[in-house]
């Protein structure tokens, strides 16, 4: 039988709890000697591993609350669980530990539950591995073709992927084209081929099937994915549709990487990969500092606290909750159970929040102790509780590594990120000149050295997020520390060309 870790133990205090009879009989189940065990598929012993991180968690949850507070259902005491414990009022512990004890009649009964979701996944394959958005027929053949590509698994997963290609060739709307073909692989890929009249493409073994998974029609999507694209304003140099795809195709290169081992369910890599594509919805073009430091309507709404964060993703949420025109369908997350929309907008808006620089160096030193203390074999160890639920450092980490991690691609693009970049503070620091306010920081068009501005970033900020990260998923060793550093040594040249080219 599996033993239990230190924290496990600690968290019983010796004594056997209804959570941890739970886990034993997991463990018991899943033993390689059970016989259970030798019928059950990988998925299943998945999920009952995933059953077992949650009653383990569950318990230390509510460990940490007085038992006084625990017993009976005196609204008081539960007014007092769910405001300081971060425990939902409706969470009831000790039925989901009976459900969980009674878990011989769950591995009964899983092949026919099974079977049933299979068949189900066949009838969606057939209705929707056709569809193709309106804007892939606006194009011609030859373009078509190149934007097929460009969505082909392979090219989705390259750390070299280039959305600015993308967004010429697509006509403009790349967030539409990368979420369909992430989303919706393998069926949009499919779609393409067929259309163009060439040979399926073999699926790959790390596609997701978010369509099958979440009953998630295609033209739904592709409904909200226009909705979350105009949002996005075309007049910013940077923070605009393209660096929404850029970032989304990003993210799920680093899942490909080996960042997906760090999640325990399909829901939690959809919801990173969506707010991916949320992650600047609405962006102003201004900064944290200048909205705090101009006293806008935003920085007062959210108490100067992760102004633009905390907008971005009520912008989402609402778009997300929204009831639009029957003609326009966008509700993604109608195939799924409320709990599940639950967890989504929390693990949604999380990740989100995470994007806020100021964050940087705290969540770094966090997860540097994770590692340091637990070391990678265990993603479970990785599991952070955030208001009372469960979510991956790990995954909240890489989104926003892939919202730093423009100076790491390969040459050009990542120096016309850094144009864009740059000229999009520029632009704030002359709106601030203009106001009297103080000039942020690499805003000033005039004082800004370009290659003194990446050099700090990615020696700084960039390269030990990389660093870290390799320690998590060792395929960043080769694939992307070798670009930044041919990167690095970039803006070192051309540092030493600018010294040289000052006058004395």
């Amino acid at each position: 039988m599996r033993a239990k870790s230190d924290v496990e133990k600690a968290a019983t205090g010796g004594a056997q709890s209804a959570w941890m009879n739970g886990t034993d009989l997991i463990d018991t189940l899943l033993h390689p000697d059970s016989r259970v065990a030798q019928v059950l598929t990988p998925k299943e012993s998945q999920g009952l591993e995933d059953i077992r991180k949650l009653l383990v968690s569950a318990h230390i949850q509510q460990n940490a609350i007085p038992a006084d507070l625990t017993a009976g259902d005196d609204p008081v005491n539960l007014y007092l669980i769910e405001e300081f414990g971060g425990v939902r009022r409706k969470t009831d512990f000790k039925k989901a530990a009976r459900s969980v004890i009674n878990g011989l009649k769950f591995i009964k009964t899983a092949q026919a539950q099974a079977a049933m979701k299979a068949e189900g996944m066949h009838r969606i394959t057939i209705s929707h591995r056709g569809y193709l958005p309106s804007e892939w027929h606006q194009l011609s053949t030859s373009r078509q073709n190149y934007v097929y590509r460009l969505l082909n698994y392979d090219a989705l997963a390259s750390w070299a992927y280039d959305s600015l290609e993308l967004s010429v060739a697509c006509g403009e709307v790349p967030l539409l084209f990368i979420g369909w073909a992430i989303l919706c692989a393998p069926h949009a890929q499919v779609a393409m081929a067929q259309d163009l009249g060439l040979e399926e493409p073999k699926e790959s073994n790390n596609l997701y099937e978010f369509v099958e998974e979440f009953s998630m029609k295609p033209e739904v999507l592709c409904n909200f994915l226009r909705l979350v694209e105009a949002d996005y304003p075309k007049d910013n140099p940077y923070h605009n549709n393209i660096h929404a795809t850029d970032v989304t195709q990003t993210t799920f290169a680093l899942l490909q990487m080996g960042g997906d081992k760090y999640s325990a369910s399909p829901l939690e890599l959809f919801s990173l990969i969506l707010a991916a594509m949320c992650h600047d919805m609405g962006h102003p073009g201004r900064n944290n500092s200048f909205e705090v430091n101009s006293h806008s309507d935003l920085a007062v709404i959210y108490n100067d606290s992760s102004v633009l964060e905390n907008m971005h993703a009520a912008r989402a949420c609402r778009l997300l909750s929204s009831k639009l025109d029957t003609d326009l369908n966008a509700d993604i997350l109608s195939g799924l159970p409320t709990s599940s929309k639950v967890a989504f907008r929390s693990n949604f808006t999380k990740a989100i929040l995470m994007t806020d620089m100021s964050q940087h160096f705290a969540k770094l030193a966090q997860l540097k102790s994770k590692i340091s203390t637990h070391g990678t074999l265990n993603p479970a160890k990785f599991y952070v509780n955030v208001d009372g639920r469960s979510i991956s450092s790990v995954l909240l980490f890489l989104l926003h590594v892939a919202d730093i991690s423009n100076p790491a691609k390969p040459a050009p693009v990542f120096v016309e990120w850094c144009d864009r970049c740059l000229n999009e503070f520029f632009a704030q620091g002359d709106a601030e000149k203009k106001a009297f306010m103080p000039v942020s920081p690499m805003c000033d068009r005039e004082l800004t050295v370009k290659s003194d501005s990446q050099l700090g970033f990615i020696k700084f900020i960039v390269r030990p997020s990389f660093v870290l990260m390799s320690d998590l998923m060792p395929r960043v060793v080769d694939e992307i520390l070798p670009v930044l550093e041919q990167n690095l040594k970039y803006w070192e040249d051309k540092k030493i060309q600018d010294v040289g080219g000052m006058e004395p």
